[in-house]
Order: C-alpha cells, then structure tokens, then sequence
C-alpha cells in the first residue's frame, strides 16, 4: 500500500455511519470521521492535562485521528453484531499502514492508547447527550461510559453536569 491509496481509503470514513446510533432510532448519525474528529479534539486536552505538555497534546489528538481509521475497511460495527461478527481490526490496521510513514502512526497509536481510549468513550458520552435531547435511547450509550485516566475521570464528571444546549442561554437573553 502507498501513502496515497491510504489517503483515498481514509477519505472514505466521511461516508462511513457510527452504526449503534441506528439501534437507538438515530436518523442519520454522525460518521466515523466526524467522530474521530470530536475525538482528536478531547484527547488534546486530556493529553495536555495528563502529559502537561503541548507536544505529547499534539501526538495524543493525532493518534486520536487515527484510532478507528480500520473501519474503512471493517466499518463501524455495534457491539450486538459483534456477538456474530469477528473482525480482525489488528490486521487491517497492519495492512493499512503498510507504507513508510504508516510505521509512525502505528507507534503512535500505541503510546498514547489509554488517551485515545478515554477520548473515545468521552466522544460517545457528549454525542450520547447530543442525540438523546431528540432519541431517548441514546442516553443509553452514554450511561455506562469508563475511562481509565485521571484527566479522562475528572472530564467526564464536568461533562455530566453539562447542559449539551448551554449556548442556548445567549439566544434566550437577547
């Protein structure tokens, strides 16, 4: 594979659903990409808090642009399908990244695993109160959320007692 097919592959996740916003009656819900996207934003600032670095920030949000970048290949699949459904999400990621630079991601993805893994679950948390102000169902997802580091458990707990509208109070107060 060459850098450049593996371009056009990772423009795909623009057309690529989260697919367990389905199971929850979500019409039309965000892609993979758009989720990587949140997702790259939180690990910065949970990088930044765990690491108190701008640099190790910066490599934690691109690991985050990469950590579901397989699913190009395998796509999104929720947790009930994969009851009947083995994916070999390590090898795809192995064949992908197969070109020189890949080498780079690939460690950088391992580094920084636990702050992706946070931003993950922390994404899923937000978009679980976003949606579920229109699906009741969707809260669902967001009610059993675990994260394993101290910035992600302290992010976490300020999130729950977020209001996801809290912008709507300038509209109101005109």
């Amino acid at each position: 594979m060459a850098l450049e097919d593996f371009l056009f592959e990772a423009a795909s996740l623009k057309n690529v659903p989260r697919s367990g916003w389905f199971k929850a009656g979500v019409q039309n819900p965000e892609s993979v990409a758009e989720h990587s996207f949140l997702s790259a934003v939180i690990a910065f600032f949970l990088g930044l808090k765990e690491y108190g670095s701008v640099d190790d920030a910066c490599k934690c949000s691109v690991s985050a642009l990469f950590h579901d970048i397989h699913e190009s290949r395998t796509h999104d699949i929720h947790h009930l399908a994969r009851k009947y459904i083995q994916v070999d999400e390590d090898r795809a990621l192995k064949d992908q990244l197969s070109f020189d630079e890949g080498e780079a991601v690939k460690n950088l993805i391992s580094k920084y695993s636990d702050i992706v893994h946070d931003a993950d679950k922390i994404e899923l948390f937000i978009q679980s109160r976003i949606y579920g102000l229109k699906v009741e169902d969707a809260k669902v997802y967001g009610d059993n959320v675990k994260v394993i580091t101290g910035a992600g458990r302290e992010l976490l707990e300020r999130l729950k007692s977020t209001d996801p509208r809290w912008w709507m109070r300038f509209e109101i107060h005109r």
